[in-house]
């Protein structure tokens, strides 16, 4: 009787003890469950312990600079070919020298067709004349001819147009723009497009599109974005039927805007735009339409005589000391990460996608790319 109890007992708790097994089984996660989960922490962390584009651009700068900085010392001196303003060279001269003493800064301030001209002319000659040139269409050209010394930045990760060939260190940001004296708000027009509106007839500030200036510039990169020859080839004879004068400087057609010859102006340039709101000028840029932007660089020539000096400057150029000097001048800055009154991230609505210029043979044969694809609609 006790030992048919016992076993009876027995049986009993192995009963329980397999239910309670099969009940914890049941609230603990399988082993795959949990080893995913696992990973997934693990990856989580790492990603809170990496370094963040900014941080790493700066250790990555900081890198470079102490190898070069010793080297371009021994060379001495850096020639800088420019279109920028006198100004803007000699601010941004003088704060390169304060930061690097021992390599002596130098400039020539020319136009683009003339930096282009002589830089080529040099480089037939065999000369070793200048180490940058800082300029907009200048560079691209130049690296067409052969001119350029390829040199990829290491602060890549930060610059919002990024050329593995040459550093960006600037931004050419183009806005939409209006006397806000000439038009009201409702009357606006809502997009780049938009401006070839027939009412719009003999009220825009119109840069000449076959030279290689900022409306041409502009009309490069819709053509890359639209993707549709005619809707490109509509909005050139739009404006053309528009029936006002050209202009050949960007600054000129500006000015006329402002003082209210005409209520828009196709295109204006964005740090213009904010230094005149700041004097209370009356003049606005439409927020909503997308700013084309068209990068700035400093282009390494091939026979630099200071081709350390010239990789130190241009690395200088896109670190936070280089921007905020950039900035001070009041030109835009190239990195994604710098916050300015002339950054889109500041001038514009969170999310908005800049129109970036990015055609190859616009950017190194403006001409032969206007002769193709403008001048049979504009001229013909």
């Amino acid at each position: 009787m006790t030992k048919r109890m016992f076993t009876a007992g027995s049986i009993a708790f192995v009963a329980i003890l397999f239910a309670w097994s099969a009940a914890r089984a049941a609230e603990m996660p399988n082993m795959d469950t949990m080893k995913k989960a696992v990973e997934k922490g693990a990856q989580k962390v790492m990603q809170t312990a990496a370094p963040s584009p900014t941080t790493k651009a700066a250790q990555a700068f900081e890198k470079v600079s102490k190898e070069l900085y010793p080297k371009a010392k021994q060379e001495g001196n850096l020639i800088i070919y420019s279109v920028w303003d006198v100004e803007h060279l000699r601010a941004i001269t003088d704060a390169f020298m304060k930061r690097y003493p021992g390599i002596k800064a130098t400039y020539w301030q020319g136009r683009n067709p003339e930096i282009v001209t002589r830089v080529l002319t040099e480089f037939q000659g065999g000369q070793a004349s200048v180490d940058i040139i800082l300029s907009d269409n200048a560079p691209p050209v130049v690296r067409a001819a052969g001119a350029i010394a390829s040199y990829d930045t290491v602060q890549r990760d930060v610059l919002l147009l990024h050329d593995p060939t040459m550093a960006t260190v600037s931004l050419q940001i183009q806005a939409l723009t209006y006397n806000t004296k000439k038009l009201k708000p409702a009357d606006l027009p809502k997009s780049w497009e938009d401006v070839a509106n027939p009412k719009f007839k003999g009220m825009v500030a119109l840069d000449d599109p076959m030279r290689a200036g900022p409306l041409s510039s502009m009309l490069a990169g819709l053509k890359g974005q639209w993707k549709d020859d005619n809707r490109f080839n509509n909005f050139i004879k739009g404006l053309k039927a528009l029936g006002v004068p050209v202009h050949k400087s960007t600054s000129a057609m500006f000015r006329l805007m402002i003082a209210g010859e005409y209520a828009i102006c196709m295109p204006a340039l964005l740090h213009d735009v904010m230094e005149e709101k700041a004097k209370g000028t009356p003049v606005d840029y439409i927020k909503t339409v997308p700013p084309v932007v068209f990068p700035r660089q400093a282009g390494i020539y091939i026979k630099a005589p200071n081709p350390n000096a010239a990789k130190l400057f241009a690395e200088w150029a896109i670190s936070t000391q280089g921007q905020q000097t950039i900035d001070s001048v009041g030109r835009e800055t190239s990195r994604k990460d710098f916050k300015s009154k002339t950054s889109i991230e500041s001038a514009y609505p969170k999310g908005t996608k800049p129109i970036p210029v990015t055609d190859k043979l616009f950017l190194e044969d403006p001409k032969k790319w206007l002769d193709a694809n403008v001048k049979p609609i504009w001229e013909g």
